[in-house]
């Protein structure tokens, strides 16, 4: 199904559901459903691999989009207080957020990603605001700490359920149970980077190919590391939410990238 046919059949699909909405299409593969804008890209790939299963990929976002439409200025440029322990940090691809989304406040971290700022909500989240931050009278630093500290309280609240293979002296391999919104921005939280050195011993090699995903493994094995990071580069191009196609490194002074990939550096999201 070319892009231009998905396109026609969500604003058919946003036309049936919400009458009431004026929707448009874009040229960068985004919609208009009234004053809000949709990017398609990572709906575009879940309906590629279930094209069986339009209504339900569009369908979550839309009403979440529409819940939008009846902000009033509270919601949408609500008080600090009333969201402060609901801000999370995200890691996004750091080229897009330069060319669609500068106004939102971001931070580079490595690997061709960038650190954007949300507001949990009960089924989705919305991104932080350049305006917004500077209403509440904070700067970026301030912000970034503020939400790194209640990412630390998240893990706490659901900590991660992994599944582990390997032996304590060989190669060690660790992935989550399950998805979550916010399993790749882990990396962010130095206490969650303490856990996985115990497990995995530090120096150890992390994929994050998707926003809702990660792979570590430890360094014991080159041809283990050199699985993963084919599977990393495989999982990039099919997985939603698409974020870096290559190995982190993660050792006691942080996160970088993995040296020895041949491939070149990808993010997503595009």
């Amino acid at each position: 199904c070319p892009p231009e046919v998905f396109t026609q059949r969500v604003l058919d699909l946003v036309r049936k559901k919400y009458p009431a909405l004026e929707c448009r299409s874009t040229p960068d593969f985004q919609i208009h459903v009234g004053n809000s804008k949709v990017n398609l890209f990572n709906f575009y790939r879940s309906y590629v691999n279930s094209p069986d299963q339009l209504e339900q990929i569009i369908l979550p976002a839309l009403s979440t989009v529409v819940q939008v439409q009846g902000w009033g200025k509270s919601q949408s440029d609500p008080a600090l207080d009333s969201v402060r322990s609901r801000i999370m940090p995200m890691l996004y691809p750091e080229e897009v957020w330069h060319e669609r989304f500068p106004d939102l406040v971001g931070a580079s971290w490595v690997a061709g990603l960038v650190v954007l700022y949300v507001v949990d909500e009960s089924h989705a989240y919305w991104y932080i605001r350049q305006d917004l931050m500077e209403s509440w009278g904070l700067n970026a630093d301030e912000l970034h700490e503020l939400a790194v500290a209640n990412l630390g309280r998240y893990f706490e609240d659901t900590p991660m359920e992994f599944s582990l293979a390997g032996e304590n002296d060989g190669p060690r391999l660790l992935m989550p149970a399950r998805p979550d919104a916010y399993n790749a921005s882990r990396l962010l939280s130095e206490p969650f980077l303490a856990r996985l050195r115990e497990v995995l011993a530090s120096p150890f090699a992390v994929g994050i190919p998707s926003r809702d995903f990660l792979v570590g493994v430890s360094l014991h094995s080159p041809e283990a590391v050199e699985h993963v990071r084919r599977r990393v580069a495989d999982d990039f191009k099919v997985m939603d939410h698409p974020l870096c196609n290559r190995l982190l490194l993660v050792t006691h002074d942080g996160v970088t990238e993995l040296a020895g990939a041949d491939e070149p550096l990808e993010s997503g999201d595009q």
